[in-house]
């Protein structure tokens, strides 16, 4: 009886490291130039990040990308869209990145940072608990300066919801 507590309380404490180690991931992506990105490291000082997880999300993070891009309060941020192609079949993630090639100029390739995998770390920077991507709007945008979340919005466009965002204080 004792051995059977002992390897129970063993298995506890190992995946409970293996949760710890999970929920410190680093966010990682791969720029539409190819380029290895670290989040938030090797992000700009401010940075806002336009984050889409579904397909159907996708229209809305365009329309989120041009608002931001539009505004002359971002001059001067990076700005990035992440779209995150985990669970997809290897065969669409390849038709949706050459088709973002195509779509992006190539200027703009290393602001859009795919994500294949570790899609769990990139919800945590979204403050996404998984079950809102299921929404056709759930388009989450993220302000960031110096590596820290100064304001988080998930939804449609809005020039309100960009107003809130951009002047909310950071810790």
């Amino acid at each position: 009886m004792a051995l059977r507590s002992a390897v129970a309380a063993g298995l506890c404490l190992v995946l409970g490291a293996v949760g710890a180690a999970a929920s410190r991931e680093v966010p990682r992506a791969v720029t539409l130039a190819g380029n290895e990105v670290a989040a938030p490291a090797d992000l700009g000082a401010r940075s806002i990040l336009v984050m889409s997880f579904r397909r159907a999300a996708n229209a809305g993070a365009r329309e989120w990308r041009g608002l931001v891009d539009g505004d002359p309060r971002t001059e001067g941020w990076s700005v990035y869209n992440v779209v995150v192609l985990e669970g997809a079949p290897e065969f669409v993630r390849r038709m949706v990145v050459r088709a973002l090639r195509g779509d992006v100029s190539t200027a703009r390739h290393d602001s859009f940072l795919v994500v294949e995998e570790g899609a769990d770390a990139w919800r945590r920077v979204a403050g996404s608990n998984g079950e809102e991507e299921d929404r056709a709007d759930a388009v989450f945008v993220v302000r960031l300066e110096d590596g820290e979340v100064c304001g988080r919005y998930r939804g449609l466009v809005s020039s309100a919801a960009l107003d809130e965002l951009l002047s909310s204080s950071c810790p």
